[in-house]
């Protein structure tokens, strides 16, 4: 029979949107019904999710006087089972059978609205819908190939389900206020406000793709999640989620389970990540702000729950946008490979700024990336910089090749101990690079070569930190790096540098002290005001060469240094002294160096 509901809900038309999925250009259609569904012969790249979806809009929109004299013809199919002997009437689900338009429009209270529509694209027209429903899901879609959720222009929209569900399907575990078994994209100009009372806000088995409008989803665990992927072209989004903001969750197929931004304004507030993906995180551009934790401010000790920015599984590919992320765990983790190329980033970690298990590549003139609260600065086994502007404020180490020590935070913190030792790699090759630790400033379990770059190095001066610390080697031939911090574990780096590096040791000198290096005519080629307490200096530039004599002043104390070699160091760990180290002779403090004048 027909069901006649004052909802303005009707058929306009049929037609069939070619809208691209998540799926690639390879693959043909699948068996929605299906919710472990995989295709064959397709695997993710960074070229091939950065394709654009050519999402279609609708080409009208109903109004009121379009559906006047119309009988509304939503069939009254099998109900959802709610349970019970016999299912009330508020629990029938009113079902789309065939593809076409359909406007909602108004309150639809207790009663799943139900796409069932086979291999048909189907497109709903929400304006001004209130659909909420406390005993089951607000829109369920059961079948179709394509469901496109259009926001009509002005108008806000609610859909809401319940804190417990009474209804369910024999083909899915219903658990979002809108649930889909099919590709769903949503878009439009109108607003969504999405409430997931029993657990998630949206939920597709399929691809989630959001391509305009605004979206205010709170739910009780997951905000967005798409299976297969989750794909966001532009939008305000904002989400506040128990547990992760947005996610995409197959782990079946390596060529899904991905997330990929390419423009919006984002807002997450997050129970656990801000973003998760099973496999890749690839970011073009967009605005993002993440809580993810409670933010940094939390206690990480002694959690095994995750609470990062960005998760991945495998890589995160991040080509452009500005990131404010604010994390109890890492702002930017990946299982796998981590390239930045561009964005501005603003972190403040509880555990690591940005940390990658294998390779970890940072480029870009414009990168912009001030890490302003970590444990540790940045970390993987084989980290490159290659250019950007860069600045670390860590409590432990700033630069982390391999993982530094595996007993630091007391061997509570997640992911510790992960690394092995003397098998890191760190590359400098050019950026500006700002450090500010509690640790080691630039640390390898490895070997750490510099051919460029401006690196200026603030260590604390206490304990068994130091400015400069690697396992192997320690190779500089370019670029510039100025370091101050503690002495009593100082390093200096490799006799087969090529370019020249000066150490020395000297009295405790308090932040503020200026450090100043001129050559044999009076040129200064180094000025330096330290911004920590200090007891040991570490100088390196190509004005500094064997055979030259130079002239170090630190304070108001200053000493004569001639270089009898690439390496002079007075005190700590390092390289040959050259003749008259930095003992008490020259003012500074200290014994002198390895060669040098007692």
């Amino acid at each position: 029979m027909k069901k006649h509901i004052s909802l303005f809900i009707a058929v306009i038309m049929v037609f069939s949107f070619m809208l691209t999925g998540c799926k690639g250009k390879e693959v043909t259609p699948e068996n929605t019904s299906n919710d472990s569904e995989t295709d064959e012969g397709v695997s993710i790249t960074d070229s091939e999710t950065s394709e654009t979806d050519s999402q279609t809009e609708p080409e009208q929109t109903v109004s009121k006087a379009d559906t006047s004299g119309m009988d509304f013809g939503f069939e009254e199919s099998e109900p959802l089972s709610s349970g019970q002997a016999g299912t009330p009437a508020s629990e029938v689900a009113y079902n789309i059978t065939s593809g076409g338009v359909y406007t909602l429009s108004g309150a639809i209270i207790d009663t799943t609205v139900v796409v069932d529509a086979g291999k048909a694209d189907v497109d709903l027209i929400l304006s001004n819908a209130n659909i909420q429903n406390s005993k089951g899901p607000a829109i369920f879609i059961r079948s179709a190939d394509k469901v496109t959720i259009t926001l009509a222009d002005g108008t806000t929209n609610t859909l809401s389900d319940g804190s417990s569900y009474s209804v369910t399907d024999s083909g899915s575990t219903l658990d979002a206020a809108i649930f889909s078994k099919a590709d769903l994209t949503v878009n439009g100009n109108g607003t969504l406000i999405v409430n997931g009372n029993y657990k998630h806000g949206i939920v597709s088995k399929d691809d989630l793709i959001i391509s305009s409008g605004t979206l205010n989803v709170t739910s009780k665990n997951v905000g967005l999640n798409g299976k297969d992927c989750v794909k966001i072209n532009s939008g305000n989004i904002t989400v506040n989620a128990g547990s992760d903001g947005i996610r995409s969750d197959n782990n079946s197929d390596t060529s899904r389970g991905y997330v990929y931004l390419y423009g919006g304004t984002i807002n997450i507030t997050a129970g656990n990540d801000g973003i998760q993906a099973e496999t890749v995180i690839n970011i073009e551009d967009c605005l993002l702000t993440v809580e993810a934790g409670n933010g940094s401010s939390d206690s990480l000790f002694n959690s095994a729950e995750s609470y990062k920015g960005l998760k991945a599984g495998s890589d995160i590919y991040i080509t452009g946008g500005i990131f404010n992320i604010n994390s109890k765990d890492d702002c930017i983790h990946s299982n796998g490979s981590i390239t930045i190329s561009g964005g501005d980033y603003t972190l403040s970690s509880g555990d690591d700024g940005i940390h990658a298990d294998t390779d970890l590549e940072i480029s870009g003139s414009e990168t912009k990336l001030n890490i302003k609260k970590s444990y540790e600065g940045i970390e993987a086994v084989n980290l490159y910089i290659r250019d950007g502007n860069i600045s670390i404020v860590a409590t432990d180490d700033g630069l982390n090749a391999a993982g530094g020590n595996d007993s630091s935070g007391g061997g509570m913190r997640p992911g510790m101990g992960h690394f092995s030792s003397s098998t890191g790699t760190m590359v400098i090759s050019g950026g500006n690079i700002y450090i500010k630790m509690g640790g080691d400033g630039v640390d390898a379990n490895g070997s750490v070569t510099i051919t460029g770059g401006n690196i200026t190095v603030s260590g604390a001066n206490s304990g068994d930190t130091s400015i400069l610390d690697f396992d192997t080697t320690g190779d500089i031939s370019g670029g510039t790096f100025i370091g101050t911090g503690a002495s009593g574990m100082a390093q200096n780096f490799s006799p087969s540098s090529t370019q020249g590096s000066i150490m020395v040791s000297t009295n405790t000198q308090s932040a503020g002290t200026n450090i100043e290096l001129k050559d044999s005519r009076g040129n200064v080629l180094i000025s330096h005001t330290a911004d920590q307490s200090f007891s040991c200096i570490i100088i390196s530039d190509a004005s500094i060469v064997s055979g030259e004599t130079y002239t170090l002043t630190v304070g108001s104390s200053s000493a004569s240094i001639t270089m009898n070699g690439t390496v002079y160091s007075s005190g700590g760990s390092g390289g040959p002294g050259g003749p008259g180290g930095f003992g008490g002779w020259f003012g500074f403090g200290g014994p002198g160096g390895p060669g040098g004048r007692r």
